[in-house]
């Protein structure tokens, strides 16, 4: 639902605007209504509104200095539609300059011409914000594409991925383009100034602005996906041609200079950049990450940029932990939220760690690892685990600010004991959660040959978890529900009396006639011809 925010000192002009259209018609919420520009810059900072329709003439402050704020302290959002009255006109003009998609003079304020200033203003919100923040889906947070998007890359940059072809799957459902020659994963941190005092909103502004400006400005010079880990941490993918490992570091260079020199100049930010060895293979992009976190304890304010030796991977230990072996019983544990399997998992992890605290950049690798899967495979992942570390200033991400050992280990602690008690009561309505939504997904989707592997893919599990899952909370296994709807559905069909049998395979996704009639006959007792004449005689 876009959010959106009326200002104007004359009440009756804020009467006719709430009633001037059928707000919900365009997807759209009135959060509140505000009468000076004192008034609307609080509103602005507690509600968040994606567009305002602003009165330039306000008591307190003008709407052009509502404006000038809101552009220097959030960036590009909120989106300004300005009210003005023809001798204000040159105001108008200026007022284009801090983020006015149109303008309407209040003599000539009718529903068409307010329709038209909301249309353009959606447009434009609609290539600055996931259509997943704008429209809600109403079947939970693994249908929203937005979240399926940035799980998929946790995924990926942290080697998450049951196989290969689960990986292939939810990347098509997505339509994302690899096809480029090399790839490499870069870990990006904004460095506020020290004088500046952030609320938590004002944060998150900023990092949105500062990552569409560094996506905008990168897609200059190669394509990029870019994955947003909190207020101040993402991770730029760049998607290279083919070319050496020097070329490419060379031609990186170049671009995140720019990059940087434009963040600091628009927001006062520097940006820490650490760029991993690039692969030939998105799948392996794992492995860029990895290498782009073994260096970023090296990267500060006099080495802004630093890209990882592409013949090595760190530290090197005769003795080396390998976190890969423990990340089936990980993702176990996360899936089943089997918190007594969690802890005795971390501890292990933790106490290796302990007695071994020579190995710092594996430490490193393995927190994350936890972190990234809790992420991506818990239910609100990433907001189970904000909570955990809320009384951190930089949240989870404190992380990549450990430079001890044992000061990972104790943030693997905070991390294990958060989760175990945070968990325990979610179990069993998250659980029937998972089976209401996949059974919505199905009834969507009978027009469809629906496979476990498929579904299981497109929810984010493993098949053969969804496959007891469903079988336990549903009395049902996934194949004989598919069945059951999609004969349901067929009956519906026939009972119209207007399809023929080939039509209704076809439209229920069966592999053809034959097969369509096997499994109805099993399920019904006749065949669909024998069914279609009961139903002629009825």
């Amino acid at each position: 639902m876009v959010r959106l925010l009326l200002v104007d000192d004359e009440p009756l002009v804020l009467i006719g605007l709430q009633s001037m259209l059928k707000w919900e018609e365009y997807n759209i919420e009135i959060c509140g209504c505000a009468h000076n520009g004192g008034e609307a810059l609080s509103m602005i900072e507690k509600a968040s509104p994606d567009i305002v329709i602003i009165d330039l003439k306000l008591p307190v402050k003008s709407g052009l200095e509502v404006m000038k704020i809101c552009s220097e302290k959030y960036g590009r959002l909120p989106l300004f539609i300005v009210l003005t009255s023809f001798e204000e006109f040159h105001l108008a003009k200026e007022a284009i300059r801090y983020q006015a998609v149109d303008y309407i003079v209040k003599l000539e304020l009718t529903p068409e011409e307010l329709s038209k200033s909301i249309q353009k203003a959606l447009r434009i919100l609609s290539t600055l914000k996931p259509r997943s923040d704008l429209v809600s889906s109403g079947t939970g947070g693994h249908n929203d594409t937005q979240t399926f998007r940035d799980k998929f890359f946790i995924k990926l940059l942290n080697n998450l991925f049951e196989n290969k072809q689960q990986y292939l799957m939810q990347r098509n459902e997505l339509n994302l383009d690899f096809s480029y020659g090399r790839f490499a994963a870069c870990s990006c941190e904004m460095l506020l100034t020290a004088d500046r005092h952030r609320t938590m909103q004002e944060l998150m502004r900023l990092c949105s602005s500062t990552v569409r400006m560094v996506r905008e400005t990168v897609a200059k010079y190669c394509p990029c996906y870019i994955v947003t880990l909190d207020t101040r941490h993402f991770v730029v993918i760049f998607c290279l041609r083919e070319q050496s490992a020097a070329e490419s570091c060379a031609f990186l260079n170049d671009i995140l200079k720019k990059v940087t020199a434009i963040i600091f100049n628009y927001f006062s930010v520097n940006l820490l950049c650490a760029v991993g060895a690039s692969v030939d293979d998105p799948y392996r992009l794992s492995e860029s990450f990895y290498s782009s976190r073994c260096i970023f304890p090296s990267v500060g304010r006099e080495h802004p940029i630093l890209f990882a030796d592409p013949a090595g991977r760190g530290e090197a230990n005769d003795e080396v932990f390998d976190i890969s072996l423990y990340k089936k019983d990980i993702t176990k544990a996360y899936e089943e939220m089997d918190t007594d399997a969690l802890y005795g998992l971390i501890t292990g992890i933790a106490d290796y760690f302990r007695e071994n605290p020579s190995h710092y950049i594996q430490a490193m690798d393995a927190a994350c690892t936890l972190l990234y899967m809790g992420i991506s495979l818990l239910p609100d992942g990433k907001e189970t685990i904000l909570q955990i570390f809320s009384d951190e200033p930089e949240g989870f991400l404190s992380i990549h600010k450990k430079r001890l050992t044992t000061e990972i280990v104790a943030w693997m602690i905070k991390l294990r004991d958060g989760l175990c008690k945070l968990l325990q009561n979610r179990r069993q309505s998250y659980k029937n959660r998972i089976v209401a939504n996949v059974k919505k997904y199905i009834c969507a989707n009978l027009n469809k040959k629906l496979t476990l592997n498929e579904v299981s893919a497109r929810f984010g599990f493993s098949p053969n978890y969804l496959s007891q899952l469903f079988t336990h909370y549903a009395g049902l296994s996934f194949v004989e529900f598919t069945t059951k709807e999609k004969i349901a559905a067929a009956r519906k069909m026939m009972d119209c009396g207007n399809r023929k049998v080939y039509e209704i395979a076809e439209n229920l996704g069966f592999d053809n006639e034959f097969y369509f009639s096997k499994v109805f006959k099993k399920t019904e007792g006749c065949s669909p011809r024998d069914y279609m004449k009961k139903v002629e005689k009825r």
